[in-house]
């Protein structure tokens, strides 16, 4: 594949035009402003980029510039990772800000490689840095699309290829060159190819903010565990391979290829480096902790534990199988997430009201409308749900979905990012209710993504008609304890599920015994086991506790 390159000329340079002149202007930056410091270097690179120089002044240059780069690119990203999405205009404005220098950055590498395959001498012997310095790029760019809930283009997918098919012809895609911004293995132009590859396929849009950090660490750190093949190895393998067609503008998958543009990415040192920290993990100790064995000081356990299994099935055994088929079809739905949204909406459109509580702002304004109407005035609802900015949505279901290991079934739900809407994260509350159905279905959003012009959804079906209540917790210490919104799910048998309650984050005791009232009934359950658990709320499987 050919890299194409707008031309250049001298017509409007950049503020430096040699590397004094570069270092100069670098002091000046204002790096207690990133925001602004950060359009500086995107404004000058993109003249750098369209000015004409000789290629070894320009990866100068650019060399010089990159830990500033990287330390404003950390700043931005701070801006938008781990958002709710849609993301709101100025989290997208940082975004598009970010990605704009990485491309930036790439772009003023891809000249220095495009006259490395010119032949050019003055920046030949550094061809293997110039390469992995255009893919270290591309992986940091694909890096913070995926924190913002994003997947990169085939643009993206088309210079990573052709990075790394350049590599291969130059014979540099295995020469290590230093690089103070990864660490672990040697960085080497293959090492940072398949640190994209790897990326790609670790399903980032289904882990929390945290959780994306620990994978991204952890596909920079093990990225140079994975060997290039020109030819498939044996079909009996423990590890699959990655499989790429660099001739292509999609990414790496497990489906075979074939092609002159076919390598296979072997991850057999790989699942042997995650094997052996997940087997010393289980063994736990005080030798074993995540940090000690190289995932991180950020990774407490068991959570780290299982984000390390999970990855171990996207990079080395082909993904996480469904344990229930997806069944195509298409529909409505409506669509609200929050806790207290729900509770709202299942109430029958009643605001949440603890008992024995009364609402003298109600009362006093339902006087006043008798007082003046005769009766009270029906709006009252509807303004109570749009100042508090609870909204049923309309999406569309693209098909039925299913998590490994977590629920019997759930739903993929798309909109358009032009339709108004609410914002919302990985382990939500939300409730949907499809066209047809009689009422509301409660459930968690397991994943989110934006795709094109669309926002996309998977949510986790929790078994049983909800039931909206107030909870509490019971016992000495609990009595000054206020009631919170919670949701009552009864027991399913043909699915082999328990009775369950929703409860506030951080309600859950093993044993705990919890009042559930509502205005026909008090009900007093334990708190047998945890079955869901995120920022927002926990599901624990209950029995009577009479």
């Amino acid at each position: 594949m050919t890299i194409d390159l707008p031309s250049t000329g001298t017509e409007h340079p950049p503020l430096f035009a040699d590397l004094e002149q570069c270092r100069a202007w670098q002091k000046a930056l204002p790096l207690t402003n990133p925001g602004q410091a950060q359009a500086y270097l995107a404004r000058q690179l993109g003249l750098l980029n369209r000015f004409t120089v000789a290629a070894e002044v320009r990866l100068a240059m650019l060399e010089t510039l990159r830990e500033t780069i990287h330390f404003v690119q950390v700043e931005g990203a701070k801006k938008f990772s781990g958002k709710p999405l849609p993301l709101a205009e100025t989290e997208q404005a940082a975004l598009d800000a970010v990605h704009s220098l990485w491309q930036a950055q790439a772009t003023g590498y891809l000249r220095c490689l495009d006259a490395c395959l010119a032949g050019d001498a003055g920046v030949s012997v550094q061809a293997a840095l110039v390469c992995q310095r255009v893919l270290a790029a591309l992986a940091d760019d694909h890096a913070d699309q995926l924190r913002a809930g994003r997947q990169p283009d085939s643009a993206h997918w088309r210079l990573a290829h052709a990075a790394y098919a350049s590599a291969e012809t130059l014979g540099v895609a295995t020469l290590a060159v230093e690089d103070g911004q990864r660490e672990g293995q040697a960085p080497t132009a293959l090492a940072a190819y398949a640190e994209i590859m790897l990326l790609h396929t670790a399903g980032l849009h289904e882990l929390t903010a945290r959780q994306q950090g620990w994978v991204i660490r952890w596909a920079r750190r093990w990225s140079g565990k994975l060997q290039v093949l020109s030819a498939p190895p044996p079909e009996d393998v423990p590890a699959l391979p990655l499989c790429v067609d660099l001739d292509s503008e999609e990414p790496a998958g497990f489906k075979p290829q074939s092609g002159p543009g076919a390598r296979w990415l072997d991850t057999a040192g790989l699942r042997q480096s995650l094997n052996k920290r997940a087997s010393l993990l289980a063994e736990g100790g005080e030798e074993n902790t995540p940090a000690r064995l190289g995932l991180g000081d950020d990774c407490p356990q068991p959570a780290c534990g299982e984000i390390l299994r999970r990855v171990y099935l996207r990079w080395i055994k082909g993904g996480i199988r469904r344990r229930h088929d997806r069944h195509p079809f298409a529909g409505s739905c409506r669509f609200v997430v929050g806790v207290e949204a729900i509770h709202y909406y299942l109430s029958g459109h009643q605001p949440f009201q603890p008992p024995g509580s009364t609402n003298h702002d109600k009362l006093r304004r339902e006087r006043e409308e008798i007082a003046t109407f005769g009766r009270v005035a029906p709006r009252f609802k509807d303004d109570h749900s749009r100042n508090q900015g609870f909204q049923l949505e309309s999406w569309e279901i693209a098909e039925d979905w299913a998590m490994l290991d977590q629920s019997s079934g759930g739903l993929r739900l798309v909109r358009s990012l032009q339709q108004p809407g609410g914002r919302f994260s990985i382990g939500n509350l939300a409730a949907v209710q499809p066209a047809g159905s009689s009422g509301l279905l409660l459930g968690m959003v397991r994943w989110a993504l934006v795709i094109g012009d669309d926002l996309a959804a998977g949510i986790q079906l929790f078994p049983g008609k909800p039931v909206p209540v107030a909870v509490r917790g019971t016992g000495v210490m609990a009595t000054k304890e206020a009631y919170r919104p919670g949701f009552l799910l009864p027991p399913v048998a043909a699915l082999n599920q328990p009775a369950s309650i929703v409860l506030p984050s951080g309600g859950f005791k093993p044993n705990r015994i919890v009042e559930a009232w509502t205005k026909t009934d008090t009900v007093r359950v334990k708190l047998k086991e945890l079955l869901e658990r995120s920022a927002d709320f926990e599901r624990a499987a209950t029995e009577p506790a009479d």
